[in-house]
């Protein structure tokens, strides 16, 4: 080769190492923002550099961007297929999103790869864990604690298995064996925070926790994304808004607008007349429902709403009055000087919903003619009063993130409700085969499964409206009940999900009587309760 053909690229292979060592130097410092900057120059210059996609994936998971550091992953893994801790790392991302199975052959990859990789063998039992293995896990981190016995993360996980299992004080030791190891490791502020917000109720001590592991890692978003939940719980409203911008719906769509070319901001303090804003549907119907109710003060205010969203809101959200266009994305209804803003943000914008003052739900009135026919049909099944009933919802814990499944024993459950005149109707969504049966056994009386109107909000809404007594966990008929400004008893799982606060009745649901299940999971307080509601 002449000089000028070997000259540039040793300058460019010198220019890229340059940018790989300034990222991981900004990741060892806590810096996960700029050290991806860094990294996404070197794929700039070089799109299919192996460890610039391996780096660039791991600085998203610290971000908490999982998708896109799951894509990084997989070009790295594509590129290196021998390089252990690019397989290891693709687990971790695929089992924080959920995806176990794929997670699991990944890490069996890396181990496969180099059997004494403590990292790989503590990422294998992270995905047993999640997928409720304990023990399988628990030989994984012990196996990763023998690789090396100064590993703090192992120690850590070992300790997650003890509290996964409720042997509480063995993993607070086991805990504070792993901050001794390593004072900086903040994941272990993190799970401790976690143990007393998910199983001891020791809010306060949860909240001191998480700021703890935040004041380690910065940019730590799960940390982040629980203290909004644990802030919630006790009542400060205005630091859980701001704190609730890390989570992960938001975090993918700030990647996702960041790449794009149009990052996503929400203005502090924003003059509201005249302002106009595209609301972006995120999660659940249910939690979409809960996040609308900002959507009345700020119209109040002289804001312009549209909405961007499931269909199957747009009719009752156009009876509201509030929102003066509706689409199914952003792209069908997007025009020049509409500020986009998540649902999840629009608490922002109020000042009001800065200090502990809880808005009340969007009000929802349902279609006249639905509501007659509905009437007539409920008529055909028994006299009123009618009670809805519902006893699951929500999908369990997948991955890192925090699910709101929910569900009640149906024997107590019926038990409770026996010998209360009214025509029962389940409204559960997608029931199991026998569980109407068996609740109408529990009660006494017959149950009748109008479960299939759930396949028609504009049907539940009228149902919500017209049903004298709505029973159960939270789910999207509880929003629609609230937002017919009906009344229900809530029946309330251990650990408590946000809005049902950490004690008594939640300011969110004014109109609602919460039962709870205490610490140990016992429903019987609750089920007492229920029981006597209507004497």
């Amino acid at each position: 080769m002449t000089y000028n053909e070997t000259m540039p690229a040793r300058r460019d292979a010198s220019a890229l190492a340059a940018l790989l060592e300034n990222g991981a130097e900004q990741q060892r410092l806590g810096r996960p923002a700029e050290a991806l900057a860094a990294f996404e120059r070197c794929l700039d210059a070089s799109p299919a550099h192996p460890d610039a996609h391996r780096l660039a994936g791991f600085s998203n998971f610290q971000l908490g961007r999982w998708a896109k550091g799951v894509a990084h992953m997989r070009v790295a893994v594509a590129a290196a297929p021998g390089n252990a801790a690019s397989w290891s790392n693709l687990a971790f991302g695929l089992r924080s999103l959920g995806r176990l199975a794929e997670a699991r052959e990944a890490a069996r990859r890396a181990v496969a790869l180099h059997e004494r990789s403590c990292h790989a063998w503590n990422v294998l039992g992270l995905v047993e864990q999640d997928d409720g293995r304990i023990e399988e896990a628990r030989a994984h981190f012990a196996r990763a604690l023998e690789i090396d016995p100064s590993s703090a993360e192992s120690r850590m996980n070992l300790a997650n298995c003890d509290q996964a299992q409720g042997r509480i004080d063995r993993a607070l030791a086991g805990y504070r064996e792993a901050a001794a190891m390593d004072a900086t490791l903040a994941d272990v502020p993190y799970n401790i925070g976690h143990l007393h917000h998910k199983a001891t109720a020791r809010f306060e001590e949860a909240i001191a926790r998480y700021r703890d592991a935040i004041a380690l890692r910065p940019a730590y978003a799960h940390a982040h994304h629980n203290l909004a939940h644990a802030l919630f719980l006790t009542g400060r409203f205005g630091e859980a808004w701001r704190e609730y911008r890390w989570r992960p719906t938001r975090l993918d769509y700030e990647a996702l607008a960041s790449a794009a070319g149009t990052p996503y901001e929400v203005p502090a303090a924003p003059a509201l007349e005249g302002s106009r804003w595209l609301v972006g549907a995120e999660k659940g119907l249910g939690d979409v429902l809960f996040l609308l109710r900002f959507a009345a003060p700020l119209h109040a205010r002289g804001g312009t709403l549209d909405f961007a969203g499931d269909p199957r809101l747009h009719g009752m959200l156009a009876r509201t009055g509030l929102f003066r266009r509706l689409g199914t994305s952003a792209d069908e209804i997007r025009e020049a000087g509409v500020r986009p803003i998540m649902a999840g943000d629009l608490a922002l914008l109020l000042p009001e919903a800065q200090s502990a003052i809880a808005i009340e739900p969007l009000p929802l009135t349902p279609e006249p003619e639905r509501v007659a026919a509905l009437r007539a049909r409920l008529a055909q099944l028994g006299p009123p009063p009618y009670g809805a009933l519902a006893w699951r919802s929500g999908m369990p814990k997948a991955g890192l993130e925090e699910r709101l499944f929910k569900e009640v024993p149906l024997d107590a459950f019926g038990r409770a409700l026996s010998g209360v005149r009214a025509t029962w109707l389940s409204i559960q969504r997608e029931p199991r085969a026998g569980e109407t049966e068996a609740l109408a056994a529990a009660i006494g009386a017959p149950v009748h499964d109008l479960s299939r109107l759930n396949e028609d909000l504009e049907e539940a809404l009228a149902l919500m409206a017209l049903a004298e007594r709505v029973v159960g966990v939270s789910n999207t008929n509880i929003h629609l009940r609230a937002g017919a400004g009906g009344f229900a008893d809530v029946l309330v799982p251990f650990p408590p999900e946000w809005r049902w606060m950490a004690a008594g009745d939640s300011p969110w649901f004014p109109a609602m009587r919460v039962y709870r299940q205490d610490m140990s999971r016992d429903w019987r307080d609750a089920m007492d309760s229920l029981g006597t509601a209507g004497d």
